[in-house]
């Protein structure tokens, strides 16, 4: 027990939340071994007990570490064990990390914003390294838009770019708040690359990203203009917006080109036309299937160890030149109807919601945009059906709400 006492929990619980952050980049390995380094940290703890009361009195982690059970209730409607047991696999981070994170004793301000600060700037890094090598085969990866393609990213490109869109979320709650390391001119230059990752989006042109930007610009726009009544500011402040989102769109040429390709691919779906190579006749394909699904076994789904099976087989009815591709549903709303029935869904719903409405967590600018991005998100993706999904949802969710948390305990002491 004496030796437990000795265990810097805080100190391996950051270096723990630092190797995921790393690994959502850079290493699935490393995202692993942070996972595992934050629930070791949890597990070998002289105060494992009063950690686990603090979880469960905090209805919003309980909530999402809930959502673990609704794959696991779709169980017994599943004949492919193998693809179950992979999936329950995929979400033993929902149901760990939520208490695994409790046992990293502070996560105010102090802690949190330098975590942020960091991740921010690594992001925006990466950022110009894939702008390095756009210009460097510039008329390539140009032409390649017009085929769906886009220029290189360090991650699968729409998880890469939902992490541009939260860090410029992350920006602007930075820059309001005033923070800095050390220096005061540091959030004036946070907001001038803020803007950049703003530019940076347009460019790489994926479409999820730039839904879950706009949503959250217009979340900013309006709650500051609620917030501060300037109604003329804010009108020249729309205008703005409306003006530069025309000129990108006008004027960059890889966004034109996804435009194109968007209204290209579409077309041809609507005609069964060639639709095996075209990545939105797959998304909208089995979207359609993933509905279809949940209408036909509306109370129980079909297991979630057979959503991709009975995809493919609707596929195969429906739309057979997609067929093998181990395609899903590309909605994490009709995911969860498709694979656990009606039931299941309004569980996901509550549970995903429930975080945002705890404590009046949604007074934190920070957590509803994020919420936002992984809602916005939710519509067009399966999101967290794959670990760097889970992962990028779970870390920075519940980080939110940990300062969160304690920030209400700051308030309530003083």
């Amino acid at each position: 027990m004496k030796l437990l006492q000795k265990i810097d929990h805080q100190l391996l619980g950051i270096l723990s939340i630092v190797l995921l952050l790393a690994g959502l980049l850079f290493s699935r390995a490393l995202m692993s071994i942070g996972m595992i380094g934050l629930l070791l940290n949890a597990l070998v703890n002289y105060d494992i007990v009063r950690n686990f009361q603090k979880f469960w009195n905090n209805k919003a982690l309980v909530a999402i570490s809930s959502i673990f059970f609704i794959y696991l209730l779709s169980a017994p409607f599943s004949e492919n064990t193998v693809w179950l047991i992979d999936r329950l696999r995929m979400k033993l981070p929902l149901l760990l990390m939520p208490f695994a994170i409790m046992a990293v004793p502070r996560l105010g301000k102090k802690t949190y914003f330098p975590i942020l600060y960091g991740f921010f700037y690594l992001i925006l890094i990466l950022c110009f390294i894939s702008i390095f090598q756009f210009l460097g085969d510039y008329q390539t990866i140009t032409k390649q838009y017009e085929a769906g393609r886009i220029m290189p990213t360090p991650v699968q490109h729409i998880r890469f770019s939902l992490m541009v869109a939260y860090c410029i979320a992350i920006g602007w709650h930075l820059f309001l708040e005033k923070f800095h390391l050390k220096y005061t001119w540091e959030p004036k230059l946070l907001i001038g690359c803020t803007l950049f990752m703003v530019l940076f989006l347009h460019l790489l042109a994926v479409r999820s990203g730039l839904l879950a930007l706009y949503v959250v610009l217009i979340y900013f726009f309006v709650r500051y203009l609620l917030k501060n009544r300037k109604y003329k500011l804010g009108a020249l402040i729309f205008v703005g917006l409306v003006l530069s989102s025309f000129l990108a769109f006008r004027y960059i040429p890889t966004l034109k080109s996804k435009i194109n390709y968007t209204l290209y691919s579409v077309n041809l779906f609507l005609r069964n036309d060639n639709i095996r190579e075209l990545s939105d006749s797959r998304r909208l394909a089995s979207i359609k299937g993933g509905l279809e699904m949940g209408k036909t076994h509306l109370w129980t789904g079909v297991g979630i160890g057979d959503i991709r099976d009975d995809t493919n087989e609707y596929l195969r009815i429906n739309y057979p030149d997609l067929v093998d591709l181990e395609l899903m549903p590309h909605n994490q709303y009709l995911f969860v109807f498709a694979a656990c029935g009606i039931f299941g869904l309004l569980w996901f719903v509550l549970a995903s919601t429930w975080p945002l409405i705890f404590q009046s967590a949604f007074r934190n600018r920070l957590i509803v945009a994020f919420h936002l991005i992984i809602f916005s998100s939710f519509m067009v993706e399966h999101t967290i059906e794959t670990q760097l999904g889970t992962a990028f949802y779970i870390i920075f969710l519940v980080l939110g709400i940990r300062n969160w948390k304690q920030e209400q305990l700051s308030k309530a002491d003083e």
